[in-house]
């Protein structure tokens, strides 16, 4: 295969920057730096306060939200500014990264790279990339009003669509990259297989347990208990489920939410162990997969360590932010094997 073309380059930077997005926001919601800005100016924004009157006025709006007056009462200016530009910073790599995706895009269309009807679909993208900006203001918001933290279905939303984002421009490239190899001879569908199905269940399960991080780093689970297997003593916690009213939201709560994401791990593990067998099983002559089985294994085993380690540890930022990156892996890990599995290169004549 020769070099890639300048859109499939473009596709996978997009996904890369998505890639950067999610770990930005990581840190930011790690460093309680998110709330640290009460206004969407898109605009405006871009620039940070200049001068002591404008860092007093972004102060005194800061001092009025329930962060504030319940997690950071008496904080100084200098402690404000030091949240104030980590948020500022992540707004603003957002709003380079969106140029990033429209500008090469109207340069593709301006060069008869990509036609007015085929862009319709890297225009979704865009459009998505909206969206994904709506839901992070949205999500904010939840936060200034009555209680110092963001609504946790809000947070998982947000993640869930960069996660969306992500995968979709993922599976663009690899289409691209698909038919760059069309001259080696001819894609056609596979059959229904073991293999294809397990592979779609684990990309299920893996956004599931995405999901469920969302809720834990939403509600601050991963404080509630510091002890690995059990949790205060108990395989099960008491009345995790008795505690509210119906009893199934409790799996939605704090230690429920941090209860269900410690073990589910364990069921995505098992899912992958069966891809693992049942892919090269059906596809020993195809190394790619191969090669992709292998890492999605030890993805999981690197997940699983760090989870435990992050328990342990009490959430330490650093480890933390390993624990979600290496979880944007095996979500990439999982669209590439699901692709992979859909479709066989049969060699033409001679």
């Amino acid at each position: 295969m020769g070099p890639m073309d300048p859109i499939t380059r473009w596709l996978l930077m997009v996904a890369g920057l998505v890639v950067l997005m999610v770990l930005v926001g990581g840190y930011v919601r790690l460093s309680r730096a998110g709330l640290s800005i009460v206004e969407w100016d898109v605009v405006t924004g871009i620039l940070p306060p200049i001068g002591d009157a404008a860092w007093a006025e972004s102060f005194a709006e800061y001092k009025q939200t329930p962060e504030y007056r319940l997690v950071n009462n008496g904080m100084s200016l200098g402690e404000y500014q030091d949240i104030f530009y980590i948020e500022w910073a992540h707004r603003l790599i957002a709003r380079v990264v969106g140029l990033l995706v429209v500008l090469p895009l109207i340069w593709f269309m301006r060069r008869g790279l990509v036609s007015a009807r085929d862009s319709l679909r890297y225009w979704g993208v865009v459009v998505l990339f909206g969206v994904q900006g709506l839901m992070g203001w949205l999500m904010v918001s939840s936060g200034l009003r009555d209680k110092p933290a963001v609504n946790h279905f809000r947070l998982t939303v947000h993640l869930l669509v960069a996660l969306a984002l992500l995968g979709i421009v993922l599976w663009m490239a690899l289409d691209r990259l698909r038919a760059a190899r069309s001259t080696e001879g001819e894609w056609v569908p596979t059959e229904r297989s073991r293999g294809r199905t397990l592979s779609h269940v684990l990309l299920g399960v893996v956004l599931v347990q995405i999901g469920y991080g969302g809720i834990v780093a939403g509600l601050k689970a991963g404080y509630v208990s510091d002890t690995w297997p059990l949790m205060f003593d108990r395989f099960v916690p008491p009345d995790m489920l008795t505690t509210y009213e119906p009893g199934w939201t409790g799996l939605f709560e704090p230690i429920g939410s941090h209860w269900v994401h410690r073990w589910f791990a364990f069921v995505v593990a098992a899912v992958a162990v069966a891809v693992f067998v049942a892919v090269r099983r059906e596809n020993t002559d195809r190394v790619p997969l191969r090669i992709a089985t292998s890492l999605l294994l030890t993805i999981i085993g690197v997940q699983i360590a760090l989870g435990v380690f992050v328990v342990l540890n009490a959430v330490p930022k650093w480890l933390a932010l390993a624990h979600q990156g290496t979880g944007v892996a095996l979500f990439c890990v999982s669209v590439v094997l699901v692709h992979g599995v859909r479709t066989r290169l049969e060699p033409g004549p001679g």
